[in-house]
């Protein structure tokens, strides 16, 4: 059975509401699923009596929107509520929680303050287990697992919404109590809990709550939200990570300079750039937050630089290759061992600009951690082989190749496509004016900043296109067609600390796919 992660299950409601489907929406629908599982248990829920226990979050509000779809279809509906109106934080729910509120004449409403206010026992034909859902964390607490031990005790029916209350919904662990469920009722999709404590779950309903598979293939503002994780209060010097940006020869300054400003922008703590030394002097002066290390002796990367190399490699977190490395002979064959050091120390990379065209010669050199990121061109020639017009063939060359040789690439385009060779994302967050040089640059600097943050490769590669774009339709709505790369470094924190609100407001979102 296909299944979902908790925290997969957050982003894609997330992005569903970012697409237009609300959130109230998907609760609304979830409400009405649970409602007809119900009548289909009973036979018809007309006179009979259901019992609802809620907590404060997204499943009480799925478990409230139930109570009013039953009560709508003649179900005399009694919901006993265990977190105080005041407290509910979820603003769906709050708003279920205000109709089931006004509805005094088809719902009895209980608020529970502690175990006295709960029953003795419950007396109905069905009970809803609406407490704790996939948000769940630590040990049941008292006042409910009290409830928890109220609904086992029912002889009739008990349907848990989601996963049975006290059931870890990745792990299938049990949080020290937990409902037994005759039928779950999950929305979406299996969670992975749910196949590991069927003894806890009953009969398994997968329903479909109206989420659009858009939410789940396109990159969003859930996916930034909740795999982004701001520095903690003790965080030190190093905690966000550290970045080794190995690029830059006599012709090609900026392109280094402009990759280390975008990783310090996403939120790292070091960046180094490792350059030859004229061009290294060049890129300090861009910026004093850039540690410029001079590669002496030679006007562009050489393998004599390898001794200086090989320790920053070993401390930095993640490592980017390629912005403005030219492609003198002895540049490839640096760049070339410089992949083999990485690879034999596992570090994770990002190959970009001239070093696709180094790593087009060494394919050997390819591994789990690494992304490319290359533009169609460059992917012909990296993967010998053509990419097809339409989007679909598209996404299926690249997760070929993806698989082929176990490496995430992010092919850049009129739509972005991101494999690891099993799972895939598209990006179609940008804007033409993008084209202007530098833009992959300030990309590739987020994909490896975001590596550094320990994100996994193809997590970090879909975040880094999303956030890329969404900062570059914000520089577009300031100054249209005459922005620059240097314009969407300003952008980059707007896109990442408020990416549902930006996404919203200045996202150009054009149907592009039959």
């Amino acid at each position: 059975m296909e299944t979902i992660s908790s925290l997969e299950m957050r982003i894609v409601d997330r992005n569903a509401d970012a697409l237009g489907v609300s959130t109230l929406l998907l609760m609304e629908n979830a409400g009405r699923a649970v409602a007809d599982v119900v009548e289909q248990i009973l036979g018809g829920v007309r006179g009979r009596k259901i019992v609802v226990f809620t907590g404060s979050g997204g499943k009480a509000g799925d478990g409230l929107a139930a109570a009013k779809h039953l009560a709508s279809r003649g179900a005399l509906v009694e919901v006993y509520m265990l977190t105080p109106p005041e407290r509910i934080e979820h603003e769906a729910t709050r708003i279920q929680y205000e109709a089931i509120e006004k509805m005094d004449l088809s719902v009895r409403l209980r608020i529970v303050k502690d175990v006295a206010d709960l029953p003795r026992s419950i007396e109905g034909d069905a009970v809803i287990d609406a407490l704790l859902g996939i948000g769940v964390r630590g040990r049941v607490r008292t006042l409910f697992a009290k409830a928890i031990e109220l609904i086992n005790s029912f002889p009739g029916p008990r349907i848990s919404i989601d996963v049975p209350s006290g059931i870890d919904p990745d792990t299938g662990q049990v949080l020290g109590i937990a409902v037994r469920a005759t039928v779950t009722v999950t929305l979406h999709r299996a969670k992975p809990g749910l196949l590991k404590a069927r003894d806890y779950v009953g009969e398994l309903k997968v329903v479909s709550i109206g989420i659009p598979p858009e939410a789940e293939i396109y990159v969003g503002p859930g996916d930034i939200e909740y795999r982004y994780r701001p520095r903690p209060p003790k965080a030190w010097k190093g905690w966000a990570g550290r970045v080794l940006i190995i690029g830059g020869s006599k012709t090609f300054t900026g392109a280094p300079a402009l990759a280390a400003l975008a990783a310090l922008r996403t939120g790292v703590d070091l960046v180094y750039v490792a350059a030859p030394q004229r061009c290294a002097e060049i890129v300090a002066s861009f910026s004093p937050d850039i540690i410029a290390i001079k590669l002496p002796n030679h006007d562009n990367l050489h393998p004599e630089h390898l001794d200086v190399l090989k320790p920053l490699i070993e401390r930095a977190n993640a490592v980017l290759v390629g912005p403005g490395l030219g492609l003198e002979p002895e540049t490839i064959e640096a760049i070339h061992r410089v992949l083999e050091i990485v690879k034999s120390l596992g570090k994770p990379v990002v190959v970009d600009a001239d070093g696709l065209k180094a790593l087009a010669r060494r394919k050997d050199l390819m591994f789990e951690r690494m992304i490319v990121t290359p533009h169609v061109k460059e992917f012909e020639i990296l993967f010998e082989t053509q990419l097809p017009e339409d989007l679909w063939g598209r996404i299926e060359v690249v997760k070929e190749m993806a698989r082929r040789y176990r490496v995430t690439i992010l092919l850049k385009g009129w739509i972005d496509i991101v494999s690891d060779g099993e799972r895939y994302r598209l990006n179609k967050v940008h804007v033409p004016a993008m084209t202007v040089g530098g833009t992959g640059d300030t990309l590739s600097g987020i994909a490896v900043a975001l590596l550094a943050r320990g994100i996994e490769p193809i997590h970090a590669a879909s975040m880094a296109a999303f956030i890329n774009g969404l900062a570059g339709c914000i520089a577009y709505a300031q100054l249209g067609d005459h922005i620059t790369a240097s314009d969407l470094l300003r952008y980059i924190p707007e896109a990442m600390n408020r990416p549902y609100e930006n996404f919203r407001k200045y996202l150009v979102y054009k149907r592009i796919a039959s």
